[in-house]
Formats: structure tokens, C-alpha cells, sequence
């Protein structure tokens, strides 16, 4: 009965538009909420309160994130409205607010010089798609799921710039993406033009880049992954004084406090606030 509900809700979800990632991801989620139930003998229908509590804490002791503890919990809210609107259940259970686990604060870890030198040396080992992936997402902020996602007639010339169409953003939502590094942008532009309209521009699904990555963290020794070309992107810009609401923009969030973090990266403009002396 549960799983069957869950799958109805995935439906839906996909149905109003959510994007093939986020919908995998609250599957994912209500897995964990699922296995819970099995494991502990609760019925769905009768949890209340204090078994949300006792879920969260289950949770807690499967040594997961804090932040994905609250993802599976915001999942399971969402679950549980879908069930209200089914009249499955009388009410929702589940009280974000109360169950949340504190997250830490880390800040977006951006690549030192150093740290993108070795990475940029070490690309020349691997295949050249895969390489210009991994250029193409330090020079335009893309995700990883993104960039896999890119098409040959993606890659567009507009008022002299290289620009890239993400169509299917976090959220489903479409944005133009500059290229911020004149050799990628045109070695982007002859890699496009080598490939048939409708084809995968770098013909890798976003799981292949992410094992790329670790090879490369394993042979570089810089803790590497994908997302920290776009940390670096957007300290880089907001080190030379780009707007934040650009910055934004090109990072697709949703969230303009999710950008500000980025302006607490920036070594730069701390380091000009400092009293030359020499």
C-alpha cells in the first residue's frame, strides 16, 4: 500500500512539471521513510508527532548529512500533503521546523590557483569531450548535470559572446550561460560544429563526469568534484566586482542568499582592505 502511494506521488510530481532529478531524488528519500516503517512495524496511516521524531532520530543514526536528514524530511512532508489531498490520512505529521537537524555552515569551496593549475595539467591525460566538460564548467558555472545535458545546437553566438542555452535548469527552469574563457568558448564553438543538431555535445551522461572527477582527485591529490568549478566561477566574479544579481542569474539560484555565500569566499576583497606596508 505505501510503496504504491509513493509511486502515485512520484507521478504527480512529475506530472506538475518537476524535473527527472528531483523527482528521483524524493524516491530516493521516501525510501528511507518506507524501510523505516517496515523495519519499526508503524503503520503510515497512525504516525504521529512523537514517531516523527523517533523517524528523525532514526535518521540521525543511519550517520547521514544533517542536510540530507532534512532533505528526506521535507520529502516526506510533501508525502504526506499529497496523502491529505488523497484523504489517505486525516492530517500531516510531520513538522519541519520542529524536526529539522542543525546544519553546519561550510562555505562553497572554490579551487586555489594551485589546486586549478594541477587540475588543468591533468586533463591533457583524458579524453578530449571529457576535458572540455570540465573547462566548460569552470568557465560557465554549469552543473554537472547540466553539462552533460548540453546539445551541439546549444552552444550559441550572441552580440560576439559564447553563450550556452541550459534549458532544463534546477527547477526546470531555462537560462543563458556565458562562457567566461575565450580558448573554451572557441574550442567549444569548432567541438559543436564537428556534431549533428540534437546530439549530445559531449556524449557523456553527468554519472560518467562524476567518476572522471574522482579519477581526477585520485591522481591530482586536490580534493576535487564538479561542483567546485562553479564554487570557483562564481568567487571569481564576485571578486571582480560583478553584480551579485548576475552572478545569480548565471548560477540559476533560485535563492539570492544562496549567491551572497559566495561573497564570503573571496580572499581578494579582504585582502585589498589590508594597509600596504611594503
Amino acid at each position: 500500500m505505501l510503496e504504491k502511494l509513493i509511486k502515485d506521488f512520484l507521478r504527480e510530481l512529475q506530472a506538475t512539471g518537476r524535473s527527472k532529478k528531483t523527482v528521483e531524488a524524493y524516491g530516493y528519500h521516501l525510501e528511507k521513510f518506507a524501510r523505516f516503517c517496515e523495519e519499526n512495524g508503524y503503520d503510515f496511516h497512525a504516525i504521529n508527532g512523537k514517531e516523527s521524531r523517533v523517524f528523525r532520530n532514526w535518521l540521525v543514526g543511519q550517520s547521514l548529512k544533517p542536510a540530507s536528514i532534512n532533505a528526506i524530511i521535507a520529502a516526506v512532508k510533501s508525502f504526506y500533503d499529497f496523502l491529505v489531498e488523497e484523504e489517505e490520512v486525516k492530517g500531516n505529521p510531520i513538522v519541519s521546523r520542529r524536526l529539522r537537524v542543525a546544519e553546519g555552515k561550510s562555505l562553497p569551496a572554490f579551487l586555489t590557483k594551485t589546486e586549478e593549475k594541477k587540475i588543468l595539467s591533468y586533463l591533457a591525460n583524458l579524453p578530449y569531450h571529457v576535458a572540455l566538460a570540465f573547462k566548460t564548467m569552470l568557465a560557465s558555472g554549469l552543473r554537472v548535470s547540466e553539462a552533460a545535458a548540453l546539445k551541439a545546437e546549444d552552444v550559441l553566438i550572441q552580440q560576439g559572446g559564447v553563450f550556452l542555452a541550459v534549458k532544463h535548469g534546477k527547477g526546470d527552469k531555462a537560462r543563458m550561460v556565458p562562457v567566461t574563457n575565450r580558448n573554451v568558448a572557441l574550442d567549444l564553438l569548432v567541438f559543436a560544429q564537428e556534431k549533428a543538431q540534437g546530439e549530445k555535445l559531449f556524449g557523456v551522461t553527468d554519472n560518467t563526469l562524476k567518476w572522471y572527477a574522482r579519477v581526477i582527485r585520485q591522481a591530482t591529490g586536490v580534493d576535487f568534484h564538479s561542483h567546485r568549478c562553479r564554487h570557483t566561477l562564481a568567487t571569481r566574479l564576485l571578486a571582480k566586482g560583478t553584480p551579485i544579481d548576475v552572478v545569480q542569474e548565471i548560477l540559476g539560484h533560485q535563492n539570492i542568499n544562496t549567491t551572497r555565500r559566495y561573497a564570503r569566499t573571496s580572499p581578494e576583497k579582504i585582502y585589498q582592505l589590508a594597509a600596504k606596508i611594503g
